[in-house]
Formats: C-alpha cells, sequence, structure tokens
C-alpha cells in the first residue's frame, strides 16, 4: 500500500513526467483508490476491447517478442519509436491476467521517450536540489553585466614570459575569428576602472582545452584524423599590444597592466580609425585586418609629407604601383608633384591604366582607371623622353653657375691635387668676370656677391666655357712657349702693368684703353675672354701655378663634362622652377637616356637647390601675406645611386647640400620621397632623414635586421611579416598614425610602363 501522498511505486517501473499525469493513473488523471493499477486483459489479435480498457499492441504490431513467463517486469521491452511510453504492471492478487499486460497513459499525453530508456520517478529531494540549483543560476546570470555579452576575450593571467605592454587574451571558439590580426581592441579593467586601448600583434591562435597542444594525447587524436571522429573542444588565444590607457578621453602610456579576466571589447570602424589616426584627403589603401577602413592621409597636415618619406622594398614589391598611386592622390588633392624619374616609368601618368591585373584590382575597390591632369615632362636638351609625344614636353639644360664648386668636384671624382687646381681656377675666373664687365656690373650686384654660398650654388654668369679658357691659360702657362714668354718679361714689370690696368679699368669703366701685355700666341680662347687674351694670361700668371701634368688631367674632366652639352645650351633654357610648384602640377624629369649616374646626379642636385630656393621664396611672399604655401612633393627613384653610403663618403658636400634641403623643406611645405630597391646602400645620415616609411617585401633578412635596428618606430611582430608581404601590401608608419600598420595599397588607376 503507497503512502498517502505519494504516487504509488509499480515495481520500480513508474514514470515520471515532470510533474505531469503518472501512467498508471486512470484516464480522468486520478489514481486509483486502492492504489493499485486497473487491471487491462490480456486479448489475441482481432480481439475487441471492452470499453475504458487500452488496447495492447500484439507481438506482430508491435515487433516486440513477448516476455516469457515467469519473467521479471523490470526488464522492460523496447519502446517502439513513435509510440506511447508504457509500463509493466505485476499481475493481480487472484491471477488471470497474464505478467506482460502494461498500462497505457492516457492518449492526451504526447511525451515521448528516449529510445530504450527506463523512465523513473524522480525524488522530492532530488527535484528540490535542482529546483535550488536552477534558481542560483538564475540569480548568478542576473547579477552580470549585460554588456559581458558582447566581450570578445579576457585577459589571461601573466606569466614569467609575460612582456611589458603585451597582454594575453583568450576567447572562445565561436569569437576567435574576431581577434584578427591588426583588430583594435578596448579592455575594460573593472578590479580598478581602469580602460586601455590594444592592438592585436600575435594570433589569434586556437588551443585545446583541458590539455597542453603538445601533448601525446592531442597529438594522437589530429594525426589520427582520418580513424577518429573524436577531437578535443579548443579556445583561442591572441596577444595585444597596450597602445594606452584611456583618461579624460586622451591615450597616455599606461602606468599598469590590465587585471586578469578583464572583458576585451572590439571597436567598430569608425572609432578604430579616429584611434589610429586615418583621416584626411588621401587615401593609400585598406587597412588589412579591417573590413571598410582606408589608411588615410591629411596632405595639409605638417607631420605627413614635409616629414619626408621612404618607399622600400625588392623588386616586384610594388614600390612602383605606389609611387603611381601616391602621384594620383597627390595631384587630385592639390599638391606640386615632382618626379625624378631614371627609367622614364612615370612619362605615361596622365592616361588610364591598360593592364589587366591593375583594372580587376581597381573593380574590386570600387574605383575606375583615370591619369592624372596637368602631366609635364622635362628632360636634358640632346637627350629622349620616353614619351616624346606628349604635348607638355620641355627639353632643358644646366647652369654651370648654379651648381657648388665643391658639389662639382666631387661629382667628378677629382682627386686632391686636381681640385687645389679647379678650385684656383674658379677663383680666377670670379676676377676675370669683374675684369670683363660680366658680373658684377653695379653696386647692387657687388652686395649679392656677399652672400653667395659656395657650397650651395655657384658663381653667378659663370659658364664652364670661362672656366675651361682660365684652365687651357694655366697650361700655356707651363708649356715651353708660355715659358719663353715669361721669362722674356719681367714679372714684377708685368704686375705693375697689371695693376694700372686695374686702376684704369676701375676709374673708366672699361676695358679697351687698359695696356696688355704683348703675347706671341697666347692660350685658345672660346667666351668672352678672347677678346683679350693678355688680360686672361696676366691673372693667372698673378698666382701662377705648376704641375702641368694636373692641369691637364683636369682639363679632361672638363671637357668631358662640357662635350654632354648640358651646360648653358643657349637653345635650351633652364628649368623653371616655379612653374614646377603649380598646385596639382605633375612634373616627371626623364633621365631615362642619360645612361649615367653622374649626370643624374648632377640634375637631381641643380633642380632640388632650384626647387628649395623658390618654394623659400614663396613660403616667405605668402607668410607675408598671412596665408598658407602650397605643398609639394619631390620623388627621388633609386635614391640609393643618389645617396649611397659609397657616394656620400665621396661627396659629403652633396648630401650636406640634400640634408639642408630636407631639414629646410620641413617647415616650407617641401617633402621629399625617397624610393629604393637597396636599402642597404642608403647610409644611417639618409635614414635619418626619414620619419615616413613604406615597407614592402624584403627577402634580404640582413637588410631586414639592419632597416629594423634603423626604424625603430615598427615594432618586432610586423617585421616578422616583412619578408612575406604579398605584391602591394607594404607596412606603413606615417608620423600621424597612432602605430605602424599593415595595408594594402590602392592599385595604380594610371598609366605606367612596367620596367622592372
Amino acid at each position: 500500500m503507497a503512502d498517502e501522498g505519494k504516487t504509488p511505486q509499480l515495481s520500480g517501473t513508474g514514470v515520471s513526467q515532470g510533474g505531469g499525469a503518472h501512467p498508471t493513473t486512470q484516464g480522468n488523471g486520478k489514481a486509483p483508490q486502492n492504489g493499485k493499477a486497473p487491471q487491462s486483459a490480456w486479448r489475441p489479435p482481432g480481439a475487441s476491447v471492452p470499453p475504458g480498457q487500452v488496447p495492447r499492441p500484439t507481438p506482430q504490431a508491435s515487433g516486440r517478442v513477448p516476455q516469457p513467463s515467469g519473467g521479471d517486469a523490470s526488464r522492460a521491452a523496447p519502446v517502439r519509436p513513435g509510440t506511447q511510453p508504457v509500463a509493466r504492471t505485476p499481475p493481480p492478487e487472484g491471477g488471470g491476467v497474464p505478467r506482460n499486460t502494461v498500462a497505457r497513459p492516457p492518449q492526451s499525453q504526447g511525451a515521448a521517450t528516449p529510445r530504450n530508456g527506463i523512465i523513473r520517478p524522480i525524488p522530492d529531494e532530488v527535484l528540490g536540489e535542482i529546483n535550488e540549483i536552477r534558481n542560483s543560476a538564475k540569480n548568478a546570470t542576473a547579477e552580470l553585466d549585460p554588456e559581458l555579452a558582447s566581450a570578445v576575450g579576457f585577459t589571461h593571467f601573466d606569466t614569467a614570459a609575460s612582456h611589458d605592454n603585451l597582454i594575453t587574451v583568450l576567447t572562445t571558439r565561436n569569437d576567435l575569428h574576431l581577434l584578427a590580426s591588426q583588430t583594435l581592441v578596448r579592455v575594460k579593467s573593472k578590479e580598478d576602472g581602469r580602460f586601455y586601448l590594444g592592438l592585436v600583434v600575435r594570433g589569434p591562435f586556437a588551443e585545446p582545452d583541458a590539455v597542453s597542444a603538445n601533448s601525446t594525447i592531442a597529438v594522437g587524436v589530429v594525426v589520427q584524423g582520418k580513424k577518429l571522429t573524436y577531437t578535443f573542444d579548443y579556445h583561442g588565444r591572441a596577444e595585444i599590444e597596450i597602445l594606452g590607457e584611456e583618461l579624460d578621453g586622451k591615450l597616455v602610456p599606461p602606468s599598469l597592466r590590465p587585471r586578469p579576466k578583464s572583458p576585451v571589447f572590439l571597436l567598430n570602424d569608425k572609432e578604430s580609425a579616429r584611434v589610429l589616426g586615418m583621416k584626411g584627403d588621401l587615401c593609400l589603401g585598406m587597412v588589412v585586418g579591417y573590413d571598410k577602413m582606408e589608411a588615410r592621409l591629411d596632405a595639409r597636415d605638417k607631420a605627413v609629407l614635409p616629414r619626408h618619406t621612404g618607399i622600400i622594398g625588392t623588386t616586384g614589391g610594388g614600390k612602383s604601383t605606389t609611387v603611381a598611386t601616391l602621384i594620383h592622390h597627390a595631384q587630385a588633392a592639390g599638391i606640386a608633384t615632382i618626379i625624378f624619374d631614371v627609367e622614364g616609368e612615370y612619362t605615361h601618368v596622365d592616361e588610364p591604366t591598360d593592364h589587366a591585373a591593375m583594372l580587376e584590382a581597381l573593380k574590386r575597390r570600387g574605383q575606375k582607371p583615370e591619369g592624372v591632369k596637368d602631366l609635364h615632362i622635362h628632360h636634358l636638351t640632346g637627350r629622349d623622353s620616353r614619351n616624346l609625344r606628349h604635348k607638355n614636353l620641355h627639353p632643358f639644360s644646366l647652369n654651370f653657375s648654379s651648381l657648388s664648386p665643391y658639389a662639382i668636384a666631387e661629382i667628378l671624382d677629382m682627386s686632391d691635387a686636381q681640385q687645389e687646381r679647379f678650385h684656383k681656377a674658379y677663383d680666377v675666373t670670379k676676377l676675370l668676370l669683374e675684369d670683363f664687365g660680366i658680373y658684377p656690373t653695379n653696386e647692387a650686384e657687388r652686395r649679392q656677391v656677399l652672400d653667395v654660398d659656395e657650397l650651395t650654388t655657384g658663381y653667378p654668369r659663370m659658364t664652364i666655357q670661362h672656366l675651361l679658357d682660365v684652365v687651357s691659360a694655366y697650361i700655356y702657362s707651363l708649356s715651353d712657349e708660355g715659358r719663353s714668354e715669361s721669362r722674356s718679361k719681367p714679372r714684377s714689370s708685368s704686375r705693375r702693368k697689371l695693376s694700372a690696368a686695374e686702376e684704369l679699368a676701375s676709374e673708366e669703366g672699361g676695358e679697351g684703353d687698359v695696356p696688355e701685355p704683348a703675347v706671341a700666341q697666347g692660350p685658345s680662347l672660346f667666351s668672352e675672354f678672347r677678346s683679350n687674351p693678355g688680360r686672361v694670361m696676366s691673372r693667372v700668371m698673378a698666382q701662377s701655378s705648376k704641375h702641368e701634368i694636373s692641369w691637364k688631367a683636369l682639363a679632361g674632366k672638363l671637357h668631358r663634362l662640357r662635350r654632354l652639352k648640358i651646360f648653358d645650351v643657349g637653345t635650351a633654357p633652364g628649368v623653371n622652377h616655379d612653374e614646377m610648384l603649380t598646385p596639382g602640377r605633375v612634373s616627371v624629369i626623364d633621365l631615362s637616356d642619360t645612361d649615367s649616374p653622374q649626370i643624374n646626379n648632377l640634375v637631381i642636385a641643380d633642380i632640388l637647390r632650384g626647387l628649395q630656393e623658390t618654394q623659400e621664396a614663396r613660403y616667405q611672399k605668402a607668410n607675408d601675406r598671412g596665408e598658407s604655401v602650397s605643398p609639394v612633393l619631390i620623388i627621388v627613384e633609386e635614391a640609393h645611386e643618389f645617396l649611397s653610403a659609397s657616394r656620400i663618403s665621396q661627396m659629403p658636400v652633396l648630401f650636406d647640400q640634400v640634408s639642408r634641403i630636407a631639414k629646410r623643406g620641413r617647415k616650407r611645405w617641401l617633402g621629399l620621397v625617397f624610393v629604393t630597391q637597396l636599402p642597404q646602400h642608403l647610409p644611417n645620415e639618409v635614414l635619418g632623414l626619414l620619419n615616413n616609411f613604406i615597407i614592402h617585401k624584403i627577402t634580404d633578412s640582413s637588410v631586414i635586421s639592419r632597416m629594423q635596428r634603423s626604424v625603430g618606430s615598427i615594432d618586432e611582430s610586423l617585421w616578422d611579416r616583412v619578408s612575406r608581404l604579398a605584391p602591394g601590401q607594404a607596412i606603413v608608419s606615417f608620423s600621424s598614425f597612432t602605430r605602424p600598420l599593415m595595408v594594402t595599397v590602392d592599385p595604380a588607376p594610371v598609366k605606367r610602363l612596367l620596367v622592372e
């Protein structure tokens, strides 16, 4: 007899369905008064069932074999899928009913029971414990911060291998993909109320739960993947670099670390762009790790273009595409752009690209092929351009007077003896220019002479032919004929006549009445000096010299320079620096037909100096008016040919000139861009001039190590990627960025000649 108030047990096979009707109850849901289950007699197949009884399936219908007589009721037969669960009942007292008689629940109950399952009632004490656990879990969930639902991970405990500014973050396998490389995150250290900004620099990595990744069982499960379906569940791990602590809306250097188990949240693209400094109208490309974030620069920010940039990488890494893209975007931003193009690669940038791969890349970016506007091509007179049919073609020559005599001596690789004679001839030529009334011609020009800095520029109106005439006079003075002529006249008498001639020329302002020493034949002169060779010889003899061989060697180098026909050519004017600095103009200096690094260096040095002086004047004029000067971008291709370590050691004056331009240009909106595929040839002095870097693929580990020592702004995690960068990808570090980033540079919409 069952206890009062409890559900009767049926030989351990009773059914409890979460408080629902017990299967031993009657159809009205009430238990029988005697505590016994109602009897249900067994009937053969097809026999009618008395009213109020549930038919029992026959063995044929159910697919079950009846238990043999005397079987234990606790060994219930399997329940056919889709049928109602049944409970076997012991035979009632008095017999007459087979032991296999079952009691079915009412047909209205549709609860299903797992196959082969044995359903037992849950004791009250167990139900109480379950309810208590359920309530505890509900209360604990109510106490959780609902914001945690959006967390992508939590900070891990530190270990002995932890590093400053690097924090380990653990995440679930479902959130693993959210912590992609370079993803910007915010860490909320709730334990001490501090907020940090960080960037994923390593990972995300997958680690198995419960066991270590290199354990025998973990390795075995993975290796036997063809035979085993079992595997461990896993979680994610990533390392983030702390960029700073957020304090009163500002990012300050962190003094502490986030506490363990601090939630980590993703920043959306808009906030990430603001934190990383992505602003401005000049777009370089897409930041890797973000779907829509563009690497943008503010062309009017002095921390960007005037800070000077290096574009570095091996052949095929994407340097030329980056340069072409930069040219297009700079021109669209109204920046005057000048390119020293040693290969003529950018002489067609006014045309849209027709390269198939570039067209496809532009389509993916939602951009169209488009050439730059207002392109002007400059080439040396007597040399060809790679775009001779261009409408804005400007042949030019160099002015010998604009080149520093010290730079000329370095570029021509003169020996010490040759340099001594070169500077002597240079000084005599300056005196003769005044003697012949060429320069200076008035008091204003005489004052101007005092301001000439020969370390940066030459002597006004001096030509290479003037200098060659003086050198020829020296060679003549050392010849047998010149020596015999010198012996025929006392030196003191010659000097007295020269002094009298100078006084007469000074008083009368002319040279026609000045008596000259008689010269039997004299040197061969071709400049204005030929009108009075006697005066030339007088000046030469006043500053005599020896060693005819050195003078002839010097004359040979100067003659080779003159035969280049790039200096003081009357039919070709010099470069108009002021027009080059027109806002939005693109000027390509085509040096593809020179075939001489020396000529290229002369051209670059001369035009750089002219651009710097012109920009100085424009800056001063704009400053006086309270206006801003237009930015200028100067791109030097193959910079290792111009500023290599060996050349700088041989040409310190030339490098000092470039260094001066770089330093003064920062304040005057004149930015330099050095492009090279051989960064190992650039000395530290040149790298020290650069603040911004666009680094494409570099495969030489020694070069990477050297660059890593020279460029301190790029962290080790990004340097590890340099050798594996895909074409078009680059590590970009600009002064305006919060930190360096990996960027997929935009495809170039302009046409360029693929000369690599």
